[in-house]
């Protein structure tokens, strides 16, 4: 794997600060990197039919590629010692940045695994290891939308474009709903995934509603339980533009989308 951009920063930790650039052991100019993800096809086969029965097509699991960087220093054990507790010992998924000017934005979630030290002539000078991923894709930082309201009924439509490059899912939100001081019923209806409501009623005047649609989490500002006063149906975005219509007692409304999957190639 290589990448145009010649440090990273893993765990907030610039690459930098140990003096590691990233960099290719092919001296040849010829390079083959990662384009994304692949797909895996899900056929089954019958005896005597030329064509298996298709079923359909699914990322695959985790994201995994080899990067390698090299110090601007000779790497001797101590070093090296240094560099693993560092870089390579961690237990739990952490954010990797490119520092590439088109992946400003994106990052990877993964464990920096299987360090290894390269040999240039006799001298110890880089490392090369594996970037195990959580998923088959690398992701947008989350970004958040807010909007304010001064009626007291409010009719109002926003657009979002899901611009996630995972196509076959749908994009589900965190949101924060205010109702106005006369409270009563929110309604958002995304007209781009065939008119589906999302409702809440009755809610407290000056209410504050948390809802995570990913994992289908509700709280409140007043400490009650709200799932009784909702359709059950969890706002969620279709791939590209979602006109998404805000009506009832609401002073505020504000979304964060995260986990927006990007296919990224080195």
């Amino acid at each position: 794997m290589s990448f145009y951009g010649s440090s990273f920063i893993f765990n907030g930790i610039p690459s930098e600060t140990y003096g590691l650039r990233i960099s290719d052991l092919d001296a040849s100019g010829i390079n083959e990197s990662m384009g994304s993800n692949s797909m895996e096809i899900v056929n089954q086969k019958i005896y005597r039919r030329a064509t298996p029965f298709f079923y359909g097509a699914t990322p695959t699991p985790t994201l995994s590629f080899e990067m390698t960087a090299f110090s601007e220093n000779e790497i001797d054990a101590d070093f090296f010692s240094l560099l693993q507790k560092v870089f390579f010992s961690s237990r739990t998924y952490k954010v990797l940045q490119i520092d590439e000017f088109d992946m400003q934005n994106v990052y990877f979630s993964c464990i920096l695994n299987d360090p290894k030290i390269v040999r240039v002539g006799n001298l110890l000078s880089g490392i090369k290891f594996t970037v195990d991923c959580n998923s088959p894709f690398a992701f947008e930082f989350p970004k958040t939308v807010s909007y304010s309201y001064t009626a007291p009924i409010v009719d109002s439509t926003i657009i979002f474009n899901n611009t996630s490059d995972d196509a076959g899912t749908y994009l589900c939100p965190s949101n924060v709903l205010t109702c106005n001081s006369f409270g009563g019923d929110i309604t958002i209806t995304n007209s781009d995934d065939s008119n589906r409501v999302f409702f809440f009623d009755d809610l407290s005047a000056n209410e504050v509603i948390t809802i995570d649609n990913s994992l289908q989490t509700i709280s409140s500002s007043t400490g009650v339980r709200r799932l009784s006063k909702f359709n059950k149906h969890f706002l969620r975005l279709v791939p590209g533009l979602n006109h998404l219509r805000i009506q009832g007692s609401i002073s505020s409304f504000s979304m964060t989308t995260q986990f927006v999957a990007k296919k990224v190639g080195g």
